[in-house]
């Protein structure tokens, strides 16, 4: 592997890659020396190892008298990457709140192909809510391979789902009668009133609608909307339980 492109990411500049593996490689060594090494102007090579000193990338110490540097272990720049993952994550309602400060109009995003339906449901993981409002539809099963196993992942992250969906579905005659260990509450309506060929998912500050017939999905992101959609739901589920099918 290139060595170079990846320290770049880490905010090396070229000279300074170059004196870090020069580093590496001699030891303890005099700036002549590492200059000599890294094919760097002396002088250049003050400034670049003050640098790396600064940052926790190279060490100093006199040795005989004179002034040696080394670089510190290969293992610092992993410790760099972790502290930064670390910072940014307690960074993040910070930058997430001014991300959605200037958010005016809705985001939708659009999905088209063969992941175009699993992105939806692992965007529903990512976010979290503490509920999902669901239209089911029995594409699910027969488009969806075992091993995705979207229903556990949900239950693992302690999100509830009350579902909709038609008599003698699979949702009907299988997991209903799992609500329970699912953490869901499904109501079951007749056939001819309700069996549509796409599902809906409410959640957060989302609507997903997940297309099985033409293999694609949009998000559409709107607190206005979601709302809307949630309240249009819950009429919706108070309507279901009415007429709904035991």
């Amino acid at each position: 592997m290139n060595i170079s492109p990846v320290l770049s990411q880490l905010g090396f500049s070229k000279n300074e890659t170059d004196v870090f593996l020069a580093l590496l490689e001699l030891g303890a060594a005099s700036t002549q020396e590492i200059a000599k090494k890294a094919g760097i102007k002396r002088t250049t090579t003050y400034s670049i190892l003050d640098s790396l000193l600064q940052r926790g990338f190279a060490a100093k110490a006199k040795i005989d008298g004179k002034m040696k540097f080394k670089a510190e272990p290969p293992e610092k720049l992993l410790l760099t990457i972790s502290n930064l993952h670390n910072q940014i994550t307690k960074l993040m309602p910070e930058l997430m709140a001014i991300y959605n400060s200037k958010q005016t109009k809705p985001k939708i995003v659009f999905f088209e192909g063969k992941g175009a339906i699993q992105n939806v449901y692992e965007d529903t993981l990512r976010e979290r809510p503490s509920e999902i409002l669901e239209w089911n539809t029995d594409r699910f099963f027969k488009d969806f391979p075992k091993e995705f196993d979207y229903i556990q992942r949900r239950v693992q992250l302690k999100i509830r789902a009350k579902r909709m969906a038609p008599n003698n579905s699979i949702w009907h005659k299988k997991h209903k009668l799992l609500d329970k260990i699912e953490l869901s509450e499904t109501v079951i309506v007749s056939h001819e009133r309700f069996s549509p060929e796409i599902e809906v998912n409410i959640y957060n500050n989302k609507v997903a609608f997940i297309n099985y017939v033409e293999k694609m999905s949009v998000i559409i992101e709107s607190p206005s909307i979601a709302k809307a959609m949630r309240q249009a739901y819950e009429l919706s589920w108070i309507g279901a339980k009415s007429i709904e099918v035991k």
